[in-house]
């Protein structure tokens, strides 16, 4: 249990910390596409390997990063208001914190092969995966409160998301970097950090119960096939060991 505890979160961590690095190292796009995808498929086989995912959940995953990777496309027209946002809160509240970080990455890596890649896509992945990873270790909270703050949270992480993605652009473009400089680059975002909460409030209110219902029944049946898998497992070892 305690290597289960600690893989996800190191995983989550490593990611932070190569993103700074390979933003003050000024890397380029191509490089920068590469380290995305070589990340996400050695976490999925990290996970995978050390049964933290099955392939029922692994299946789930990939719907749900391709639901939200693709749908974010028609919605460009309009800046900021699309629902990736909303699926990556919802998996992070159903599925836990670290599932809610592989749709967010995965999603924003898979949308900008329509959209368009660049060193921003790196920002992208991390501030919607910390969006599945802050519903997910809060959902004790969230679910005593109900619903409603749900909705709220969803709305607020429109503004911690552009937050994050402001600091893509201050450490690009702006030098020195100052906190004044930090203020006025989300200042300068704010109509379109509006533009997304405002989207995600409408999303969550509209789909919301539906979504976390969903995900929950299935998760909950994921877990009595993989409780049963185990039971048999069990018993045909205790078998072989008798007729040995």
């Amino acid at each position: 249990m305690r290597g289960k505890f600690k893989l996800g979160p190191l995983i989550i961590l490593s990611y932070i910390v190569t993103l700074i690095i390979i933003t003050y190292l000024e890397v380029g796009m191509e490089d920068g596409v590469q380290i995305s995808a070589v990340f996400i498929i050695i976490t999925i086989i990290i996970l995978f390997e050390n049964r933290e995912m099955n392939s029922r959940t692994m299946a789930a995953l990939a719907t749900l990063s391709a639901l939200a990777g693709v749908l974010r496309v028609p919605f460009a027209a309009i800046p900021g208001f699309q629902p990736v946002t909303f699926i990556c809160a919802v998996t992070g509240y159903t599925l836990g914190p670290v599932n809610g970080f592989m749709v967010g990455s995965m999603s924003a890596f898979i949308s900008n092969f329509f959209l368009g890649h660049g060193p921003w896509t790196l920002w992208q992945m991390m501030g919607w995966g910390l969006c599945g990873v802050f519903f997910g270790v809060f959902k004790k909270g969230i679910e005593k409160m109900g619903i409603k703050s749900f909705i709220i949270l969803c709305g607020l992480f429109g503004y911690i998301y552009g937050f994050i993605l402001n600091q893509w652009y201050v450490l690009e473009f702006m030098r020195p970097v100052t906190l004044k400089v930090i203020i006025m680059g989300s200042i300068m975002s704010f109509s379109h950090d509006t533009c997304h909460a405002v989207g995600n409030i409408i999303f969550a209110s509209i789909f919301g119960k539906t979504f976390i219902h969903a995900l929950e029944r299935y998760n909950r049946k994921n877990k009595i096939i993989r409780i049963k898998n185990d039971i048999c497992n069990e018993k045909n070892y205790k078998e072989s060991s008798k007729a040995l």
